[in-house]
């Protein structure tokens, strides 16, 4: 027997209610087992349900549960929920994101303005509201409020205000804004406004709470809505275009993106009061960071609660006004920088350092040598460059991680081979990516893609020059001249050079970092012509060449050098004589010349014929 002596009776397909009016062929299965419907009431159509009086229970046990929501013993299905305090939750008041709301009180045209307006501030008394731009349209009385807080007051007022007919207001609010249409007769209005608000001596315009002006009762000129704004400074900037200072608190401003024309239509605008505005953030400051402000309020913006500190605030703050004297009515202190003169300009940029212009001949020589036989088909001669224990390492990177999707830009050539310490931290690996010795160094470098530098575009930097040591570093752009397209690529080189125990210099580390070019570098790379050598700037030109002076070899460096010379050209001895004499016996000059002249097809074929 079930429990509470409900007596359950099963029904076959064929067998309906009484007052079923279901058609037959649709057919419902009803099961009484616990879980089936999961918590949920699946007696949602009212077909299923009997017209005579209904028991709303609503536990699997019978046990009768009163249901809010719907009327007693006669009711019927689907009648009208009860008003609020019958169950129902009473409705919410929700912010916009507007700062003004609309305030419509229907049938409110059958009573005279002050009566309703009376009523309305007894209500919220001791607040106090300014209604705007009060109108009746049809039976209804419509005006507006700027302030959120009133807004939820009138919200809640609604029915509960009893006029003098017993008849209880209804107040219906919506986060609106009056239409606007700027017109001639609009600017005219604001102009005389504005007129009246200007102080001549202290050159002053105060548009504070610009759109509660009461010669402006009938307009709707918030200067929060960006046409209205941009209409008020087209104005200031005609009439009065020297103004220094300039009001705006209290203006409902959310967002500063409109003043942007500010900075160039009010030159001299020097002190800016936007406080008790909605400004979210101090980015939006941004804009106004053109103009030369010594006196700046910013207090009652949402922007300063997001400062626990208040020295963090004025720092950020002075940032963008770095000329700031005055902050939120408070005077700053002195802004520590150095005591020069406004109107100092920097000394020019130079594209070339020298610490000794006597080193000038030799920088001017090395690199037109090295870089000659560098970029030529074969850098095997460029083991006469190198100490016996010199090192190098190559590093690359990316300048973003954008160029990697373009396949002209990818340094796959490089990558592979680079020694970047900040990625590769096991010692052992850093060892294996530093060549070391000559011939370790000359193999690693021919084995790079072949190239073409742009020798003009060098900016090269002496550092040190000493009898003992040269610290030399340029950096550049060189072309892959063998790569599909010819990529353009930047590089920093830094050479250490002692002097040669044959006469001469060579290198002892050689530190080369290769990437992208930037935009910049690639429209200026190989326009002024990238045949001739870099000539570091403000140099005199009567510099000794140091290269020059060095002292002749003696007969056995002499005979050794020219084997070397005819080995690695392929000309006989009287033109490898020839060659070094005329270079003074300089075999790395030697060997640049004759690249030069062959690679421009200058020396016979008598040359080569031994």
């Amino acid at each position: 027997m079930p429990k509470n002596g409900v007596r359950i009776r099963n029904f076959r397909n064929n067998e309906h209610f009484e007052h079923d009016d279901r058609s037959h062929n649709n057919t419902r299965r009803v099961s009484f087992k616990p879980g089936t419907n999961k918590g949920k009431n699946k007696w949602n159509n009212a077909k299923l349900l009997l017209d005579d009086d209904i028991d709303m229970t609503g536990s699997a046990g019978g046990v009768p549960v009163h249901r809010k929501g719907f009327r007693g013993r006669g009711g019927r299905l689907n009648s009208p929920a009860p008003r609020s305090g019958h169950g129902m939750p009473r409705k919410k008041f929700i912010a916009g994101v507007l700062p003004w709301y609309q305030i419509t009180i229907p049938h409110g045209a059958k009573h005279e303005k002050d009566v309703v307006l009376h009523a309305l501030l007894s209500y919220l008394s001791p607040d106090i509201f300014i209604p705007h731009y009060y109108k009746i349209n049809g039976n209804s009385a419509i005006f507006y409020v700027d302030d959120v807080k009133l807004a939820e007051k009138l919200f809640h007022a609604d029915r509960k205000i009893v006029m003098s007919d017993g008849f209880k207001l209804m107040v219906i609010v919506r986060n609106a804004v009056p239409n606007v249409n700027v017109d001639a007769a609009m600017k005219e209005k604001m102009k005389l406004a504005m007129a009246k608000r200007y102080n001549a001596v202290t050159k002053a315009l105060d548009l504070t709470k610009f759109h509660a002006d009461p010669d402006l009762s009938d307009l709707f000129c918030a200067l929060f809505r960006p046409v209205i704004m941009l209409v008020a400074i087209d104005i200031i900037a005609e009439n009065i275009p020297d103004i220094e200072a300039l009001n705006l608190n209290d203006n409902k401003l959310h967002g500063i993106e409109h003043l942007r024309s500010l900075p160039t239509k009010l030159k001299n605008l020097k002190i800016l009061y936007i406080g008790d505005n909605r400004i979210p953030h101090i980015g939006s400051l941004e804009a106004l960071k053109a103009l030369p402000l010594v006196e700046l309020y910013l207090k009652g913006n949402p922007l300063l609660n997001r400062f626990q500190d208040h020295d963090i605030y004025v720092s950020s703050v002075r940032k963008k006004f770095p000329k700031l004297t005055k902050l939120d009515g408070v005077d700053l202190p002195p802004a520590i920088g150095f005591d020069v003169l406004e109107n100092v300009s920097l000394p020019p940029r130079q594209q070339s350092f020298l610490v000794d212009p006597a080193g000038q001949g030799l920088v001017r020589e090395f690199l037109t040598q090295y870089f000659a036989i560098y970029d030529a088909d074969s850098r095997q001669p460029l083991l006469e460059a190198y100490h016996e224990h010199a090192t190098m390492s190559m590093a690359a990177n990316y300048l973003t991680c954008d160029n990697r999707n373009y396949s002209n830009q990818r340094l796959n050539a490089y990558l592979s081979n680079s020694r970047n310490i900040m990625r590769i931290t096991d010692p052992d690996s850093r060892r294996r990516y530093l060549r070391t010795g000559r011939l370790q160094v000359v193999s690693f470098l021919s084995d790079m893609p072949k190239t073409k530098h742009d020798l003009m575009g060098f900016s090269v930097d002496l550092l040190v020059y000493t009898p003992t040591m040269i610290l030399l570093t340029m950096a550049g752009v060189f072309k892959e001249t063998v790569t599909a397209g010819n990529p353009l690529r930047s590089f920093h080189r830094t050479f250490v050079i002692v002097p040669n125990a044959g006469g001469g210099f060579c290198i002892i580390n050689d530190i080369l970092f290769i990437t992208n070019t930037a935009k910049k570098q690639e429209e200026l790379a190989f326009s002024s012509g990238a045949e001739a050598a870099p000539a570091p700037a403000a140099v005199p030109a009567a510099a000794p060449d140091v290269a020059s002076a060095a002292p002749a070899p003696d007969d056995n460096a002499q005979k050794m050098m020219l084997n070397m010379l005819s080995q690695q050209t392929g000309m006989n001895e009287h033109w490898s004589v020839n060659c070094l004499q005329e270079t003074g016996w300089d075999f790395q000059r030697a060997l640049f010349v004759f690249n030069q002249l062959n690679s421009e097809g200058k020396i016979p074929p008598d040359a080569f014929v031994k």
